[in-house]
């Protein structure tokens, strides 16, 4: 007879691969080899979110284990720090040590991310000793000194730098021409300093890129990004924000051929003038359809708190150029769709649409559901407009949920299991504008 004690540690450990969170440590206290089984799998993470910071030092950190346990350092893949402790306005000191001592007996280390102003403890050890690092995201306010450091790392994939500082912007073509030959995705986030010439000659070191996202950056806007994807031929995805669209495009357009995401931050502009419109998104659709088969995912994002009614003759375009075959995915973030016309006609014309983010008007439900039903693909529906919180609406709940699903055929109806899954918190592990895997 087969128990759990004789099995094979690798087929515990693709069991334990189907589990997450505390039943991961649930699992560890069963037996000595469930231990042994799940210990890869429980210490692949470390992961320190707010939570945890606001617990600390009460909760011992992953950190903390590893260092205890240099053994189970080995295991360790991913390093994600989203908040660190704060004493009297500052960084917590033994916090940052207790993550330093980690990351240096961590030979493994595939990806790594800090998303707070706190790299600099941590820069050295990423530069000389993770030569398995491939992915990076980083807070990038860095001086020139850590900058310098920084761009040592020559085997990364993924390179994503929120809020870069110059230092770091001016050495970016260096750093893409160390990268040519492993770099694949590269994201500037709210790059203030960055500019035309400097992203120019780093775009030209990366003709292999697959993904490009240059979103919140003042200097860079759709006019000025458009023209340099000469550089980038077999691009997959990529993000952009928009700017004066009386800057005329020239032609032709760079070939696209392989792109397939496209994601749009529509910035407004206090002068009327400028504000972006219909003619300005349409006026980027054209532009890149123009050189590039259909697309299978398109996000599109207006500021927050507003308000602005999502154009009809947007919407039309969109579908026809891409809706009959190819779009699965689609995103409308802080903006509101006409029901009875465009949902209806997204709905309809999508025939292969499997996800759908759209602020859910709870009031007019009845009307929503209606449109809604005229797709037979749709598998996610996700409302965007849960996370306005400045938006005065009744909350969507379960019974709404049920109710929206009575349009469904009563036979598959009766096997159906409706839940609300609300977001979570910490849902934030990647911008909104980076495409779901």
């Amino acid at each position: 007879m087969v128990s759990a004690d004789s099995m094979n540690f690798d087929v515990l450990e693709l069991i334990f691969g189907y589990l997450s969170g505390n039943d991961l440590t649930s699992i560890a206290l069963v037996s000595r080899s469930f231990f042994a089984g799940v210990i890869p799998r429980l210490y692949s993470t470390l992961l320190f979110r707010l939570s945890h910071a606001k617990k600390y030092p009460s909760v011992t950190s992953p950190f903390v284990a590893v260092t205890a346990h240099p053994e189970f350092a080995t295991f360790v893949r991913h390093i994600d720090i989203r908040s660190v402790p704060v004493v009297k306005t500052q960084y917590n000191s033994t916090f940052l040590i207790q993550c330093k001592r980690a990351l240096d007996i961590c030979p493994n280390i595939v990806s790594f991310r800090c998303s707070i102003n706190a790299l600099p403890p941590f820069i050295s050890s990423l530069a000389q000793q993770k030569h398995r690092l491939r992915d990076l995201r980083i807070y990038a306010n860095l001086t020139t000194e850590q900058s310098l450091k920084m761009v040592r790392i020559s085997t990364i994939r993924s390179v994503t730098l929120d809020f870069p500082s110059w230092n770091i912007l001016n050495l970016l073509p260096q750093w893409s021409a160390r990268l040519r030959g492993s770099l694949t995705s590269l994201t500037l986030f709210m790059a203030n300093e960055l500019n035309e010439t400097v992203l120019a000659a780093a775009l030209a070191e990366l003709p292999s890129l697959l993904g490009l996202h240059v979103v919140g950056c003042p200097k860079i806007h759709h006019p000025t990004l458009l023209p340099l994807l000469t550089h980038t031929p077999i691009l997959e995805s990529l993000s952009l924000t928009t700017g004066d669209g009386a800057r005329t495009l020239p032609q032709p357009p760079p070939p696209l051929a392989s792109l397939r995401h496209l994601a749009i931050d529509t910035r407004l502009s206090p002068s009327p003038l400028h504000a972006p419109s219909s003619s300005t998104l349409t006026s980027i659709l054209t532009y890149i359809n123009l050189s590039s088969p259909r697309l299978s995912s398109f996000v599109l994002r207006y500021p927050d708190r507003s308000e602005i009614v999502l154009p009809h003759a947007f919407i039309q375009q969109l579908i026809s150029a891409h809706a009959s075959a190819s779009l699965t995915q689609l995103a409308f973030l802080n903006c509101v769709m006409d029901t009875s016309d465009s949902l209806s006609a997204i709905c309809k014309a999508c025939v292969n649409l499997e996800c759908l983010d759209v602020y859910i008007p709870v009031r007019e439900l009845s009307e929503f559901t209606f449109a809604l039903a005229k797709s037979r693909t749709l598998r996610t529906l996700i409302d965007a407009g849960s996370n306005n919180r400045h938006a005065l609406r009744p909350s969507l709940n379960q019974a709404g949920i049920r109710m929206m699903m009575r349009g469904k055929d009563s036979d598959a109806q009766g096997g159906l299991s409706i839940e609300l899954e609300r977001r979570p918190k910490h849902a934030a592990a990647r911008h909104w504008f980076v495409p779901r895997e």
